[in-house]
Protein backbone atom coordinates (compact mmCIF):
# COMPACT_ATOMS: atom_id res chain seq x y z
CA UNK A 1 0.00 0.00 0.00
CA UNK A 2 2.99 2.46 0.61
CA UNK A 3 4.58 1.66 -2.52
CA UNK A 4 1.47 2.65 -3.97
CA UNK A 5 0.74 5.68 -2.25
CA UNK A 6 4.31 6.37 -3.53
CA UNK A 7 3.96 6.09 -7.06
CA UNK A 8 0.38 8.02 -6.98
CA UNK A 9 2.45 10.59 -5.46
CA UNK A 10 5.44 10.69 -7.82
CA UNK A 11 2.80 11.05 -10.66
CA UNK A 12 1.30 13.72 -9.42
CA UNK A 13 4.18 15.51 -8.82
CA UNK A 14 5.86 14.50 -12.45
CA UNK A 15 2.39 15.28 -14.71
CA UNK A 16 2.15 19.06 -14.67
CA UNK A 17 6.29 19.16 -15.87
CA UNK A 18 5.44 16.48 -18.43
CA UNK A 19 2.64 18.82 -19.52
CA UNK A 20 4.89 22.09 -20.20
CA UNK A 21 7.30 20.06 -21.83
CA UNK A 22 5.50 19.44 -24.91
CA UNK A 23 5.65 23.61 -25.47
CA UNK A 24 4.46 24.39 -28.77
CA UNK A 25 5.96 26.71 -31.81
CA UNK A 26 9.08 28.61 -30.82
CA UNK A 27 9.12 32.06 -32.01
CA UNK A 28 11.69 31.69 -34.78
CA UNK A 29 9.68 28.60 -36.13
CA UNK A 30 6.08 30.97 -35.58
CA UNK A 31 8.37 33.98 -37.58
CA UNK A 32 9.00 31.72 -40.32
CA UNK A 33 5.69 29.91 -40.65
CA UNK A 34 4.66 33.55 -41.07
CA UNK A 35 6.68 34.15 -43.84
CA UNK A 36 6.16 30.87 -45.78
CA UNK A 37 2.71 31.59 -45.71
CA UNK A 38 3.23 35.00 -46.92
CA UNK A 39 5.82 34.13 -49.20
CA UNK A 40 3.43 31.87 -50.59
CA UNK A 41 0.55 34.30 -51.32
CA UNK A 42 2.82 36.67 -52.90
CA UNK A 43 4.67 34.22 -55.25
CA UNK A 44 1.04 33.46 -56.71
CA UNK A 45 0.84 36.93 -58.16
CA UNK A 46 -2.76 36.86 -57.27
CA UNK A 47 -3.43 38.56 -53.76
CA UNK A 48 -4.81 40.98 -51.91
CA UNK A 49 -3.49 43.69 -49.68
CA UNK A 50 -6.58 45.10 -46.93
CA UNK A 51 -5.98 48.14 -44.95
CA UNK A 52 -6.46 48.66 -41.32
CA UNK A 53 -4.85 52.41 -41.39
CA UNK A 54 -3.94 55.11 -43.26
CA UNK A 55 -1.41 57.48 -42.40
CA UNK A 56 -0.57 60.66 -43.84
CA UNK A 57 1.56 64.32 -43.12
CA UNK A 58 0.68 63.81 -39.40
CA UNK A 59 -2.62 62.55 -39.41
CA UNK A 60 -3.71 58.89 -38.94
CA UNK A 61 -6.88 57.15 -39.26
CA UNK A 62 -8.56 53.80 -38.73
CA UNK A 63 -10.68 52.20 -41.92
CA UNK A 64 -13.05 49.55 -42.16
CA UNK A 65 -11.40 46.26 -44.04
CA UNK A 66 -14.16 45.46 -46.26
CA UNK A 67 -14.39 48.90 -48.06
CA UNK A 68 -10.23 48.92 -48.08
CA UNK A 69 -8.76 46.35 -50.37
CA UNK A 70 -6.77 45.97 -53.46
CA UNK A 71 -6.05 43.57 -55.95
CA UNK A 72 -2.59 43.10 -57.68
CA UNK A 73 -2.65 39.82 -59.93
CA UNK A 74 0.17 38.98 -62.31
CA UNK A 75 -0.26 42.23 -64.34
CA UNK A 76 -3.26 44.87 -62.83
CA UNK A 77 -4.53 46.04 -59.64
CA UNK A 78 -8.32 47.12 -58.86
CA UNK A 79 -9.54 48.32 -55.55
CA UNK A 80 -10.58 51.41 -53.70
CA UNK A 81 -8.43 52.55 -50.63
CA UNK A 82 -9.83 55.30 -48.29
CA UNK A 83 -7.49 58.94 -47.72
CA UNK A 84 -7.41 61.17 -44.70
CA UNK A 85 -8.25 64.04 -47.42
CA UNK A 86 -12.09 65.34 -47.28
CA UNK A 87 -11.78 66.26 -50.85
CA UNK A 88 -11.42 63.52 -52.06
CA UNK A 89 -12.10 60.70 -49.37
CA UNK A 90 -11.12 57.76 -51.20
CA UNK A 91 -8.97 56.93 -54.57
CA UNK A 92 -9.62 54.23 -57.03
CA UNK A 93 -6.69 52.09 -58.13
CA UNK A 94 -7.61 50.19 -61.37
CA UNK A 95 -5.52 49.59 -64.42
CA UNK A 96 -2.12 47.98 -65.74
CA UNK A 97 0.97 47.47 -63.59
CA UNK A 98 4.61 48.33 -64.64
CA UNK A 99 8.17 47.87 -63.18
CA UNK A 100 6.81 44.94 -60.61
CA UNK A 101 9.30 44.19 -58.75
CA UNK A 102 9.68 41.41 -55.93
CA UNK A 103 12.42 40.75 -53.08
CA UNK A 104 12.42 38.17 -51.16
CA UNK A 105 14.83 38.74 -48.04
CA UNK A 106 14.93 35.22 -46.56
CA UNK A 107 17.14 35.97 -43.79
CA UNK A 108 15.29 38.99 -42.57
CA UNK A 109 12.02 37.70 -43.23
CA UNK A 110 10.58 40.52 -45.09
CA UNK A 111 8.85 40.68 -48.68
CA UNK A 112 9.22 43.99 -50.82
CA UNK A 113 7.11 44.47 -53.56
CA UNK A 114 6.82 47.39 -55.73
CA UNK A 115 5.23 48.94 -58.75
CA UNK A 116 3.96 51.36 -61.14
CA UNK A 117 0.30 52.51 -61.95
CA UNK A 118 -0.56 55.12 -64.21
CA UNK A 119 -1.29 57.47 -60.68
CA UNK A 120 0.98 56.00 -58.35
CA UNK A 121 4.77 54.27 -57.70
CA UNK A 122 3.82 51.85 -54.93
CA UNK A 123 5.64 50.06 -52.25
CA UNK A 124 4.12 47.35 -50.73
CA UNK A 125 6.42 45.38 -47.38
CA UNK A 126 5.33 42.38 -45.48
CA UNK A 127 6.73 42.09 -42.41
CA UNK A 128 7.99 39.07 -40.19
CA UNK A 129 4.92 39.36 -38.14
CA UNK A 130 2.47 39.52 -41.13
CA UNK A 131 1.54 43.32 -41.03
CA UNK A 132 2.09 44.76 -44.13
CA UNK A 133 2.89 48.57 -45.33
CA UNK A 134 1.47 49.84 -48.15
CA UNK A 135 2.90 53.39 -49.75
CA UNK A 136 1.65 55.10 -52.35
CA UNK A 137 3.64 58.54 -54.03
CA UNK A 138 1.55 60.22 -56.40
CA UNK A 139 3.38 62.29 -59.24
CA UNK A 140 2.13 65.22 -57.69
CA UNK A 141 5.00 63.80 -54.89
CA UNK A 142 2.07 63.34 -52.26
CA UNK A 143 2.97 60.07 -49.96
CA UNK A 144 -0.23 58.20 -48.33
CA UNK A 145 0.72 55.09 -46.38
CA UNK A 146 -1.46 52.33 -45.23
CA UNK A 147 -0.98 49.73 -42.67
CA UNK A 148 -3.05 46.17 -43.36
CA UNK A 149 -2.00 42.36 -44.44
CA UNK A 150 -1.70 40.53 -47.59
CA UNK A 151 -3.79 37.63 -48.21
Amino acid sequence: MKKLLTFCFLIAIASPSIGFSQSGLTKEEKVQAMYNLNKKIVESKNFNFIATWVFGDDKRSEVAEDANAITINSSTIYGTLSTLDANKPSIMLKGGLENYNVDFNDEAHEIAISFKNDAYSATLEVKPNGIAFLTLNSQNNKTITYKGFVK
